[in-house]
């Protein structure tokens, strides 16, 4: 009964985070790289905060933006767009959450490592097995 009370306790909260971030979704423009990038800073530095302050999980963030890249095409527009500039985008722009999460979008979609990979190699390194 604990456990089931946690888990519905922990799907409350991914669902409260996941709609508390839509409603702070930024607007990209019109093909605007700049909007875009910045409004996935933004986007990832808010699910960072949540993560810290213990509202969230790393999982349940990487679970909300893997939905938000198939329900929101704002945040999919702007990962995306931030995933192929990633290589013109200077190291530690991002949260943690943000960086391992745009170097998974670009894995998708085959793109070649970048400079960032290495700070991702440091961030994977932190966490105990």
């Amino acid at each position: 009964m604990l456990d089931e009370e946690l888990r519905l306790t922990l799907e409350e909260r991914t669902t409260d985070a996941y709609e508390k971030l839509i409603e702070n979704m930024p607007p990209i423009g019109l093909i605007s790289r700049k909007k875009r990038i910045k409004a996935y800073q933004q986007i990832t530095d808010i699910a960072q905060y949540m993560i810290t302050s213990g509202e969230i999980t790393e999982e349940s963030a990487m679970y909300i933006f893997s939905v938000m890249m198939r329900k929101c095409s704002r945040f999919q527009k702007s990962a995306t767009m931030t995933a192929l500039s990633l290589n013109t985008i200077v190291k530690n722009a991002f949260s943690p959450i943000g960086l391992i999460f745009i170097l998974e979008v670009r894995r998708t979609l085959n793109l070649p490592a970048t400079h960032h990979s290495v700070d991702e190699k440091l961030v994977n390194e932190e966490k105990p097995d």
